[in-house]
């Protein structure tokens, strides 16, 4: 009973909201942002996109390609992102993907429907696994949950948090400074960050982002080529704004591995 219950121990604190999840209130220097900086932070944005259908046949990695569909799912996927990063204010600070070939060959596609937006190597962080136990479903293998758990919660804390002004990043915030060598953009209200992975994974940002019982994951549904779509604002609050989205797609173009369309 004592190890149940330290296997179900809530990673949030669902119902209470933690307004200082992503440890941003305070500087480095451990003064409040909110005394030290102007309200010029723009809002962030990520934009979760699951990688197209591709070729489930091999175990070997390299094989595991795109299929026609799936090329053409992160082609769309392409160009619904820069559909949104055309709006007044908006900025992208790029693309990235995890390390599996189907990411890196979506992510490549979709990066070729954007301009002047950074394409990042691709982050083993944001590799497809089991990021904890699922409920209702069961218990998955703790090996699983022990081996992915903590590199998806590390994925969750590297790219989740509210943004500061790009004009005031500090010197010693090591997880800035990959931006602070960019050209600074006259003022964006919003910036943009594109992370192509997986379903289990973009499930579990979801719910751990919204401060809700990730142990749900599996009870979300991302189809290929969707867009998960989550606003972070500049006092910490998360919006999900979209869940698997598929708007951008045709109704032949939807697939969720072997299975197409939504009837099934």
């Amino acid at each position: 009973m004592a190890i149940e219950a330290q296997l179900f121990q809530p990673a949030v604190p669902y119902p209470q909201w933690d307004p200082n999840w992503d440890h941003r209130e305070l500087d480095s220097r451990g003064r409040m942002r909110s005394q030290t900086r102007p309200s010029g932070a723009p809002r962030r944005h990520l934009l979760l996109i699951r990688h197209g259908q591709y070729d489930e046949s091999s175990t070997e990695d390299h094989k595991r390609i795109l299929t026609e569909l799936g090329r053409a799912q992160a082609i769309a996927s392409g160009q619904r992102v820069a559909e949104l990063l055309g709006q007044k204010g908006a900025v992208c600070r790029g693309v990235h993907s995890s390390r599996l070939a189907r990411a890196v060959e979506t992510a490549d596609l979709l990066h070729t429907q954007l301009k002047d937006v950074k394409r990042y190597p691709g982050d083993p962080q944001l590799n497809e696994g089991v990021p904890c136990h699922a409920i209702p479903d069961g218990v998955h293998h703790a090996a699983a949950v022990y081996r992915d758990g903590a590199r998806i919660e590390a994925a969750f804390r590297k790219y989740f948090k509210r943004a500061i002004p790009w004009d005031e990043i500090d010197d010693d915030e090591d997880d800035e400074e990959e931006y602070a060598t960019q050209p600074l953009p006259d003022a964006p209200t919003d910036e943009y960050d594109v992370l192509v992975c997986h379903a289990n994974v973009i499930r579990f940002l979801a719910l751990r982002a919204l401060q809700l019982p990730p142990e749900g994951w599996l009870r979300l549904c991302t189809m290929n080529g969707s867009i998960t779509h989550i606003t972070i604002s500049s006092d910490g609050k998360v919006s999900l704004r979209s869940l698997g989205d598929t708007g951008h797609l045709s109704v032949d173009q939807i697939s969720f591995g072997g299975y197409l369309g939504t009837n099934w």
